[in-house]
């Protein structure tokens, strides 16, 4: 027999130590197992405490992995951009003039369409100038065929909220599981900025695969009487979080009206950090025997 802790362990005929029992305390205790060597029976908390460690490790390293991959995908986005779009277009120097921060983007000549033109009016072959047609109506839907955009566009304005030093700004509204039309800006077929936005991954994440538009990419915009058929030409990724008021009102330079006709889509990026804005602007398509952009009767 022999005496460890508060209790006594007994051996069989067989030689193997008896079943180790806690005592009445519950506190721990020392046993011999089948092979002879002395073990000491842990407490449930230590055994729980043990388990949350590992669980902790693992969670570390899983979210550092995470992080490190988007890292690398990130990077690997940019060099993207730099490709389609040329170079100096994440994070660009601040422009001094606000109202050429917003049209310098415009490439001269547009790109190619890059989707075959018989399959750009969808079998409709009636095609009509915007002049010669009035159609002021607002925007109504959003399709980019190349990266599975086909959402709906909604009219969104701003609200006030308070400023830092103790007076009110405004902040622009964003549409949930819809394309939001900002208020003021223009309507498809008439001069100036037509500026859209959506979530990238919240509410919807309409605007989730914009990112991955190309120049030349085709983009329809729908209004009531119709619909009008732009091309991507550039796009632009801006710092947002962390950066002077000088750098944000030329990041909101780009929604400022333009003697053009421009179409502005304006989303968050990188997807789940969003402190920096993601801008595409696309000008109106011209066909060989056009000057303005095509009007197609729905």
């Amino acid at each position: 027999m022999i005496g460890l802790g508060t209790k006594k362990q007994k051996q069989n005929v067989t030689g193997a130590a008896d079943v180790p029992r806690t005592v009445e305390d519950g506190s721990t205790f020392l046993y011999i197992d089948k092979r002879g060597k002395v073990r000491k029976r842990a407490r449930p908390v230590r055994i729980i405490g043990n388990l949350l460690i590992v669980t902790g490790l693992l969670m570390l390293l899983g979210i550092g992995g995470w992080y490190g991959y988007n890292e690398w995908q990130n990077q690997q986005f940019v060099t993207q951009v730099a490709a389609n779009f040329g170079p100096g277009k994440v994070d660009p120097p601040i422009v001094a003039d606000a109202e050429a921060t917003a049209t310098i983007a415009a490439p001269t000549p547009l790109p190619p369409l890059n989707v075959p033109s018989g399959l750009r009016i969808g079998g409709i072959t009636q095609v009509l100038q915007a002049r010669a047609q009035e159609d002021t109506s607002p925007p109504v839907k959003l399709s980019i065929p190349s990266v599975k955009i086909d959402t709906k566009i909604v009219p969104i304005s701003w609200k006030m909220i308070p400023s830092k030093g103790g007076g009110e700004k405004s902040e622009w509204q964003v549409a949930d599981y819809a394309v939001g039309h900002h208020a003021g800006t223009a309507n498809p077929g008439e001069p100036g900025n037509v500026v859209l936005s959506g979530h990238v991954d919240y509410r919807g994440e309409v605007f989730k695969n914009l990112k991955d538009v190309k120049k030349g990419d085709e983009v329809t915009v729908y209004t009531e009487k119709g619909q009008y058929l732009y091309v991507v030409t550039d796009m632009v990724i801006v710092k947002e979080e962390g950066v002077s008021e000088e750098q944000k009102r030329a990041n909101a330079a780009y929604m400022n009206p333009t003697p053009d006709q421009t179409l502005t889509m304006i989303t968050c990026w990188p997807y789940g950090v969003d402190d920096h804005r993601l801008i595409v602007i696309a000008k109106p398509y011209q066909s060989s025997a056009s000057t303005q952009s095509e009007f197609v009767i729905r």
